[in-house]
């Protein structure tokens, strides 16, 4: 068997390599496969004029559909309501909302510390919008993430005799003034242990407090009053006089009607009230969850603005 071997050329007594055969400017095979995957062959020369083939427009359809149904069945969670069996026992206050207790505050001469416990105070009066509840008692938080249940309910069989809409920003509960500087609704209920506050903050974005209840509405425990939308905070406010102490401490999770929130004072137990702070933050599920219902807030947004605007130009 000849071998062959390349002639080499010699220019002025130096060797210079072997020349190299040109190369083929067809498409490699892997490229002609995606060429085939992502275009009509006969109507797409290689790099122009690229139309999409049948199976990328059926993959790009599933992939619509499937995106539908996964914010579809977000927004079914997110706003479910499920009946609760309230727990019934006298004498106790109970949870108005699911989530974590994030803060448990004693407020005195109508000045509560805030959330950071960083020395900062507010007014118990501008928080709640009324003088109603005491100058001494006790606040107790919970946190309701975008996985909770936003339905907020009452504490005991009450009547609303205060209820009131503050307005104010949109913060994130990161910040320190979250909680007296957004937007939030407040209610006084007028209980068997007397007068409870209940203070709803509004979260960022798109949130909203929708009452349930009205002035004089009389409701039973764990009766329906507010719907919150993606997460917030619930505060309960017990003055002094009401005789109650807090049942829960921070990191505690609660349901609404069915937690002991506050129980009465006994008179043989020297146990002071137990004050906490809890940095509330969000977990990997909750983010991930806020996706679509963040695409599902900005669709609503968005149609919102341009209905408003199209009724503009009708007129």
């Amino acid at each position: 068997m000849t071998n062959h071997r390349p002639e080499l050329l010699i220019l002025d007594g130096h060797q210079l390599a072997p020349a190299q055969p040109l190369t083929s400017t067809e498409p490699k095979p892997v490229l002609k496969n995606l060429e085939h995957h992502l275009c009509f062959s006969d109507r797409c020369p290689w790099f122009k004029s690229c139309y999409p083939s049948r199976s990328l427009m059926i993959l790009a359809a599933i992939a619509a559909v499937l995106a539908a149904i996964v914010v579809l069945v977000s927004v079914l969670f997110f706003y479910r309501d499920p009946d609760r069996r309230v727990l019934r026992v006298g004498g106790m206050l109970l949870a108005p909302s699911d989530g974590v207790v994030v803060s448990v505050r004693r407020y005195a001469s109508s000045r509560a510390p805030i959330l950071s416990k960083d020395g900062r105070s507010f007014s118990v009066e501008e928080f709640t919008d009324t003088t109603l509840l005491g100058s001494d008692g006790t606040i107790i938080s919970i946190a309701i993430s975008p996985l909770d249940v936003h339905t907020v309910r009452s504490p005991a069989d009450s009547k609303v005799v205060h209820l009131s809409r503050i307005r104010g920003g949109l913060k994130w509960m990161k910040y320190p003034d979250f909680e007296y500087a957004n937007e939030r609704v407040s209610m006084v209920l007028e209980t068997p242990h007397g007068s409870v506050g209940l203070v709803i903050v509004a979260a960022p974005i798109t949130s909203s407090v929708k009452t349930l209840v009205k002035e004089q509405d009389s409701v039973a425990a764990g009766g329906r009053v507010a719907r919150i939308r993606l997460g917030s905070l619930a505060s309960v406010v017990i003055p002094d006089a009401c005789r109650l102490r807090p049942a829960v401490y921070c990191g505690d999770r609660v349901l609404a009607g069915v937690s002991i929130l506050a129980r009465p004072v006994d008179e043989h137990s020297s146990k002071p009230l137990g004050e906490c702070w809890l940095e509330k933050r969000s977990k990997p599920s909750e983010r991930l969850f806020l996706l679509p219902l963040l695409a599902y807030a900005t669709l609503v947004n968005l149609v919102s603005i341009l209905g408003r605007l199209f009724a503009k130009l009708l007129k």
